[in-house]
């Protein structure tokens, strides 16, 4: 029988557990235990806070037990005492102390499922993520959906969706209505591409987080109507308030985070429904509650899209803040030179005009070769740039190309930066000096600053000069006097190249599966190649050259219909692809004829640029290829998926120029290339040489 004094403690523990008076609960816990003749640690080292944080979900105590005569009675009773002290602890906001009390308790009732599951969760949240399975598994199989929902929160933490989902598909056959299950379902559904099921389980759960991630879900397969009708009716659930009486200053700056997030969502949904306007205005709403960068950056991108250069590029500025990867070029970032984050855009101007100017990469291949074309515009001393291997060899063609430990230089800036620094604010300066690299085959320029430029640097002692690529650039330069008839031929007047030879097709079609929204960019080649079939069998005679840096076995699926045609010998393609030697496909198509696909080996961004130059047009999707072929001044059929990035335009267009070049063919229905093959088998019928 438990003594009247400890049942007399245990009854006013259980009331202070009940009342929320942590701090007295422990204190009735200590004076429980110790009077148990059980050494109870020292649970009054708990933090000093008293504030009560969120409880853990499924954390259900059930310490109504009355004492009860028996050995076995008293064993629970003490289980239950270490299990309030352990609760306690944790509201009061140590983890550590109440994991270590709930283990005490599991190890006195081993069997208990409140105490394993609240063990479990406590484990969780201390990312003990194994510890807490293992927890849970004697349990298994259950009819307690808790210990299915709390195992599947489990391995969605440890991003394993599949058996995290087959988890809460168990939570709803024992328990039908639990609305938090089926949100959590929804959610991993979401995340594995599921969008069906997401769908069907958000709109059974009435929460207004639930309605927000389904409004985003028709969003990400592009039901637009459905999902700009929902963010309409979400609206006024996110309406601007004056902090509530009794508001704690974090759930009122909480609701301000949701309502920003909500008008950024909102919109890129219009953005992506091609309504700018309205886009614009949520986006400004978005940005007034919360600076996010996240939210700024999108506007940005927002208003180069529709030609509003000048203030897109300021706030493009603001990526400058994003956290930067450890890089090659990140030193440049942080230094004290770094000048475009500093100043106005004439004040920079004006302060480097007389001054040595280093020009960094930033971000991918694709924008250094399209930010590359303002490098000519900017006025200083000396520029230098500093850019990615696979470039160096390419850009010391037509600039001063320096390695990374150069360090003459009196201030630095990142090519993107050009834009705001040169104040560019009309499609013409925008368009401007485009095709900067079309000339480089003509002649090897001097690796000196431009010759209206005066140079006072040593480049032999200051390291200025990137040997490798001088060593490169001379041992190209040997192999040009053998080719130069070939390029001598690249740069002859149109009407001295005979109309009838075929077409010389370049073609990338893949983009790289490590770069933002590969997948959605890349066509699959065989549904390509369908497309060229058709204009051999209208009689277009063409050859096909892969402008692929991998063996194309690895990117293409295996049922492909091609025949690859591997050339080792870049030079010998040149010349073959000059004298039509290897590239005469019949003018008659036959039925069982894989087209022929001509692959080389190239070894950076110069090889690639060599057989661009000998094409009469590329047909490429978004990627660098496509921006290099612009640089070089070779038509480009630029392939995009219907969500564009802002360098080629606004969104909601199907066929036109690009702002940065190219004749641009984009998708009218997301993730579907029907129409945008369609047009391009007819701008390839049509196509004239130049």
């Amino acid at each position: 029988m438990l003594p009247a004094a400890l049942a007399e403690i245990f009854t006013a523990l259980v009331r202070a557990y009940e009342q929320q008076d942590y701090a007295k609960a422990i204190a009735l816990a200590t004076q429980f235990l110790t009077s148990s003749h059980v050494n109870p640690g020292n649970p009054h080292t708990s933090p000093s806070s008293t504030q009560n944080p969120q409880a853990p979900q499924n954390l259900a105590p059930n310490p109504t037990q009355s004492p009860q005569n028996g050995e076995q009675t008293n064993v629970k009773l003490l289980a239950q005492v270490w299990f309030i002290c352990a609760m306690s602890l944790y509201y009061l906001g140590d983890m550590t102390k109440a994991i270590e009390y709930l283990t005490n308790a599991r190890t006195l009732a081993p069997s208990d499922e409140t105490i394993a599951i609240n063990l479990s969760e406590l484990l969780r949240k201390g990312g003990q993520l194994k510890n807490a399975a293992l927890t849970l598994l004697p349990f298994l199989p259950s009819a307690n959906p808790d210990i299915y929902f709390n195992l599947a929160r489990i391995l969605s933490q440890a991003d394993d969706t599949p058996n995290a989902i087959a988890l809460y598909q168990e939570v709803l056959k024992l328990s039908p209505n639990d609305t938090q299950a089926a949100y959590n379902l929804a959610n991993l559904y979401a995340k594995a591409g599921s969008y069906t099921q997401a769908i069907a389980l958000y709109k059974t759960c009435p929460s207004l987080e639930a309605q927000f991630n389904l409004a985003h879900t028709y969003t990400l397969i592009d039901d637009m109507d459905c999902a700009l009708a929902l963010y309409k009716s979400l609206d006024p659930y996110f309406a601007p308030r004056l902090r509530e009486l009794g508001e704690s200053e974090e759930l009122y700056h909480a609701y301000n985070n949701s309502r920003a997030e909500f008008y950024f969502n909102y919109a890129n949904a219009l953005r992506y429904a091609g309504k700018s306007r309205e886009a614009e205005r949520m986006y400004q709403k978005a940005h007034m509650i919360s600076p996010k960068l996240e939210y700024v950056i999108n506007y940005a991108h927002l208003l180069l899209s529709v030609g509003v250069f000048e203030r897109g590029f300021s706030y493009y500025q603001e990526r400058l803040k994003l956290p930067k990867q450890e890089m090659d070029n990140t030193r440049f970032f942080v230094s004290k030179r770094h000048i475009a984050g500093l100043l106005e855009p004439a004040a920079i101007r004006e302060c480097i005009k007389n001054a040595r100017v280093l020009i960094f990469h930033e971000q991918g291949f694709g924008d250094t070769i399209m930010f590359a074309r303002f490098v000519d515009m900017l006025v200083c001393k000396e520029k230098y740039l500093y850019v990615q291997p696979p470039i160096r060899q390419l850009f010391a063609k037509r600039f001063c190309v320096v390695n990374e430990w150069f360090n003459n230089f009196d201030y630095c800036i990142s090519l993107p930066s050009l834009p705001y620094v040169l104040g560019i604010s009309l499609i013409d300066d925008f368009a401007h000096n485009a095709t900067y690299l079309a000339r480089i085959f003509e002649h090897i320029p001097s690796l000196k600053p431009e010759s209206n430029i005066e140079s006072t640097t040593d480049f032999a002692d200051s390291g200025a000069v990137d040997f490798g690529v001088l060593l490169d650039s001379a041992q190209e330069t040997i192999r040009q006097t053998s080719l130069q008839h070939i390029l001598d031929f690249a740069s002859m007047p149109a009407s001295q190249v005979s109309r009838d030879k075929p077409l010389q097709i370049g073609v990338f079609f893949h983009s790289n599966p490590n770069f933002a929204y590969a997948k959605h960019k890349s066509i699959p080649l065989g549904q390509l190649l369908e497309s060229f079939e058709s204009c051999a069998k209208k009689g277009l005679r063409f050859c096909l050259h892969s402008l692929q840096p991998e063996p194309l076995e690895s990117i293409i699926a295996p049922d492909t219909r091609v025949k690859a045609i591997k050339t080792p010998n870049l030079d010998s393609a040149l010349h073959a692809i000059l004298h039509q030697d290897s590239c005469s496909p019949s003018p008659q198509w036959l039925e069982n004829q894989a087209l022929e696909f001509h692959t080389y080996a190239l070894h950076d961004f110069y090889d690639t640029a060599k057989l661009i130059r000998s094409m009469d047009i590329v047909v490429s999707v978004d990627s660098v290829v496509a921006h290099l072929a612009i640089a070089l001044g070779i038509p480009c059929a630029a392939l995009v998926y219907k969500r564009y990035d802002w360098r080629w335009g606004e969104l909601g267009k199907t066929r036109f120029n690009g702002f940065c070049g190219g004749e641009v063919f984009a998708q009218n229905v997301y993730g579907q290339w029907d129409n945008v093959l369609q047009e391009l088998e007819s701008y390839l019928l049509h196509f004239q040489r130049d």
